[in-house]
């Protein structure tokens, strides 16, 4: 049996996360494939090590770079996108999978899609995934990609998201083949709260930890919805908001499953042991079905 899984935001800059890498059954996954949907670490060594394990335990990995992955921190790229190609090359020296590929037999095929993508800001166009925030900073000084992500000039394109999302185009195929695609960033703002709404979050007394601080400025682009609607996509993986998400729309699977921070586990009151890769799709059952959240 051949079987799915996914993961994101592994930041195994921290060492419990890079302990819970290593921890993963070196056999249970001999036949499987993982996703990893972006965010490994801005640190190039611990980034090749983290898949490298991966790949020892795992049949297929494939894997999309997150804005983490793409922080210039130390002199090992002039810029984001140089780091970007960068990473592109470990992977493919590693064995892991930046394209698309497939999984199963004739019979029963089914496509893995990696997109490319960056987050589209409001003031870049229509296809933000913004909302209003009241008392917001619109310049987001506590965001970290303002300091760390450096691109070069977009010579020919707008930003840094119509040129992912125009890479993405040759990877384009529409076939009828069951296709599983993911991104880092989300494709759709209705995945920000999820099936819980502001309003909702407000009665259950949830206090916002950080009021100035709008994540829809920097969530995703609409573009990803229309390219993994034009796949033919019957599930998307992303992960960067870090809050787990299985929700279904209009007959897409949406499915975020993060490792995150050791803190975020600790208040969630999740043991590490217990916390694994989501299984999204196996041979004999199909894709994985259960209650939204």
């Amino acid at each position: 049996m051949t079987r799915v899984f996914a993961i994101s935001d592994l930041h195994v800059d921290y060492d419990q996360n890079m302990n819970w890498v290593k921890g993963l059954s070196n056999s249970d996954y001999k036949d499987d494939v993982l996703i990893v949907a972006g965010d490994v670490s801005d640190n190039v060594l611990k980034f090749a090590e983290a898949l490298e394990y991966l790949v020892r335990k795992f049949a297929h990995v494939s894997f999309v770079p997150g804005n983490h992955d793409l922080w210039i921190r130390k002199k090992e790229s002039k810029n984001s996108l140089e780091k970007f190609y960068l990473l592109i090359s470990i992977c493919s020296t590693l064995g892991v999978k930046t394209s698309p590929f497939m999984i199963g037999n004739k019979k029963q095929a089914i496509r893995i899609q990696p997109l490319f993508s960056w987050y589209l800001k409001p003031e870049e166009g229509p296809e933000s995934l913004f909302l209003p925030k009241p008392g917001e900073d619109p310049n987001l000084g506590m965001w970290v990609d303002n300091y760390a992500v450096k691109w070069p000039e977009w010579n020919g394109f707008a930003n840094a998201a119509e040129f992912f999302l125009k890479m993405n185009n040759w990877k384009i195929e529409e076939d009828g083949k069951v296709t599983i695609s993911f991104s880092h960033f989300l494709p759709r703002q209705d995945l920000i709260f999820g099936k819980k709404k502001p309003a909702d979050l407000k009665k259950a007394g949830f206090k916002d930890p950080a009021p100035k601080f709008n994540f829809s400025r920097v969530a995703g682009t609409a573009g990803l919805e229309k390219q993994l609607r034009q796949v033919g996509s019957s599930a998307h993986i992303y992960g960067h908001q870090h809050r787990n998400r299985f929700m279904k729309i209009d007959e897409v699977f949406y499915i975020s499953h993060g490792l995150g921070y050791p803190k975020e586990r600790a208040w969630a009151g999740i043991k590490d042991e217990e916390y694994l890769p989501k299984l999204i799709w196996d041979s004999e059952n199909n894709f994985i079905t259960g209650q939204e959240y």
